[in-house]
């Protein structure tokens, strides 16, 4: 969005690469939530989940949908009234934003790349994907008298899968099968090194300094050539040896478990802002940093207001 429309940050598009955000956070979900299902009964375990991820994810939603009134092209009555409004709540409630990404009269300024309100929840219902089938996976994992080998046949098929849907993407010029590839079963491989992680913890740990040079290497010969069978492995082990060998990450949520709040308000809070021209009226670089300044306050926010305290209910 803004990097597309500012030459001032042109240079970050390759630095801040949103691919690997996403799929390092499924690395980590594969890892701790393996971790709490393992610590869990089934019940326990899915009202943790939901307590987890549906109170924010609700809020921003329908915030969303009430509070940009303000910014649509439309008359109030007319906004509200209008059926895509009732379409984007419908849809994105349930997760499937993809039905349904936009509001209307909203975010259709020439500054903005596109009207989606909030572009990173679509991963979630991906997320929501893996809590749902997690339990059944580890009761096959845990029947196997090797588990890594059930992890490297789920592992070895979503990559299939997803190079499969794309090749024929790009055969077909559809673009129907590159959004397939980029669902649940393709993204099953960082799940499955996560979990990998997890049940072979001790190993890892054992001779992580041993695996990340040659994960590194591999990690950057398939990102230059754009080809991904070993990245989702390679990344796993980059993404655990740095939860583990870098102190310092530890300390980052002594303020508060804010990585989730940053996830989904920094959509539409940056495009708010896009909206009112702050980056024009004030410049690029002020603009940024009040846009970091108000992710991370609002994070926090609904940290402390609305997340912890549903946690801790019993």
């Amino acid at each position: 969005m803004v990097i597309a429309v500012y030459p001032e940050l042109a240079p970050f598009t390759h630095t801040f690469n949103t691919y690997l955000s996403v799929t390092g956070f499924f690395v980590i979900s594969g890892f701790l939530i393996a971790d709490s299902y393992e610590r869990s009964t089934l019940k326990s375990y899915f009202i943790k989940r939901a307590k987890r991820l549906l109170p924010a994810y609700w809020f921003v939603v329908i915030a969303c949908a009430i509070g940009l009134s303000g910014l649509s092209s439309l008359a109030e009555s007319d906004y509200f009234c209008n059926p895509d409004f009732w379409k984007y709540l419908g849809a994105n409630l349930c997760f499937m934003n993809f039905l349904h990404p936009s509001l209307p009269g909203v975010f259709e300024s020439a500054c903005i790349s596109e009207s989606s309100v909030n572009p990173a929840l679509w991963t979630l219902k991906i997320e929501v994907g893996f809590y749902l089938i997690l339990p059944l996976l580890i009761l096959l994992l845990r029947k196997c008298r090797r588990p890594w080998i059930g992890l490297l046949i789920i592992y070895i098929a979503a990559v299939a899968y997803r190079n499969g849907l794309s090749a024929y993407g790009h055969y077909t010029n559809n673009d129907t099968f590159f959004f397939l590839s980029r669902q649940l079963p393709g993204f099953m491989s960082y799940f499955a090194a996560g979990i990998l992680g997890y049940m072979y913890k001790d190993r890892f740990l054992q001779y992580k300094s041993y695996l990340i040079i040659p994960a590194l290497v591999l990690f950057a010969l398939e990102y230059y050539f754009d080809y991904e069978v070993i990245t989702p492995l390679a990344w796993g082990i980059i993404v655990l040896w740095c939860a583990y060998s870098l102190p310092a990450l530890n300390n980052f949520a002594k303020y508060g478990d804010i990585s989730y709040g940053i996830y989904i308000y920094h959509g539409p809070i940056l495009k708010i802002l896009l909206s009112v021209g702050l980056f024009s009226a004030i410049g690029v670089w002020p603009a940024a940093t009040l846009y970091i300044v108000c992710v991370v306050l609002i994070g926090l926010i609904s940290w402390h207001c609305l997340e912890k305290p549903i946690l801790k209910r019993k």
